[in-house]
């Protein structure tokens, strides 16, 4: 892998880490198309790089969050977000822990992911029906979570399944965007850390650096462009690029 090949997954990682079309699909095609395949470990940092993305677009709201937390403030908004993100985080951490090989032998099948696509297609196109105004509950962190949970697998939009699964089950457009940025972060870096911690030191070239810059950098628009569409009622329309991709995947895998 060369520099603008790190570059190019950097940029890709940053689209779609956050628009609901798949990260991990998106970067296991494109590896297919290069003739490479990256490290897990190059993978991780391009999260890395989105992570910092997303907790440099909320900093006010974590913040907030970690303020009363650590004051112990238990009756305050930011402390009940912070149970709620724990409460949406279980589903992801048992899963990852009970399926990890399932969900790695998922990333070597291109029918596989043609299967998450579509899978997340649906999810995005039944938002139309989502026109609640209420806000995240326990029973909903916990089945935003569950949904986070299915999104380890390739194909499926971690983004798309937390935003979907919210605005179906009644909640409020601007909370439903809110929450499921907030709630990728404990996921994302837990994850990170973990699979980092086993990775050699020395196997870290300036690729990596490459694209996790390009990733952070990409990332960060990508999330305003999600707002957007959420808050416009616009959010079922990438529903229609996951279809069509999903289908093509499945002939090519079929063929």
């Amino acid at each position: 892998m060369d520099l603008a090949q790190a570059a190019l997954l950097g940029i890709v990682q940053g689209i779609t880490e956050w628009l609901p079309i798949s990260s991990s699909g998106h970067l296991v095609l494109l590896q297919e198309m290069m003739g490479v395949r990256a490290p897990l470990s190059f993978d991780l940092v391009l999260h890395l790089g989105t992570l910092v993305a997303v907790c440099a677009y909320f900093r006010k709201e974590l913040v907030g969050i970690a303020r009363p937390v650590l004051a112990l403030e238990t009756k305050s908004e930011g402390f009940k977000t912070a149970v709620l993100i724990a409460i949406g985080t279980v589903p992801a951490f048992l899963a990852g822990f009970l399926l990890s090989d399932l969900f790695e032998g998922l990333f070597q099948s291109l029918f596989a992911v043609g299967i998450g696509f579509l899978i997340t297609a649906s999810f995005l196109a039944l938002t139309r029906i989502g026109k609640g105004k209420r806000e995240v509950d326990g029973s909903r962190a916990l089945l935003i979570g569950a949904f986070q949970a299915a999104a380890i697998a390739p194909g499926v939009s971690r983004s798309g399944m937390t935003i979907s699964s919210a605005l179906i089950s009644g909640v409020e457009k601007g909370s439903a965007f809110r929450f499921s940025f907030l709630l990728s972060i404990p996921v994302i870096l837990g994850a990170s850390v973990f699979e980092l911690l086993g990775s050699p030191i020395e196997s870290f070239g300036f690729e990596y650096m490459v694209g996790f810059s390009v990733s952070a950098l990409v990332g960060f628009a990508s999330i305003g462009v999600v707002k957007r569409t959420v808050l416009s009622d616009r959010f079922y329309l990438f529903s229609v690029y996951c279809a069509v991709l999903g289908v093509a995947l499945l002939i090519y895998a079929l063929a």
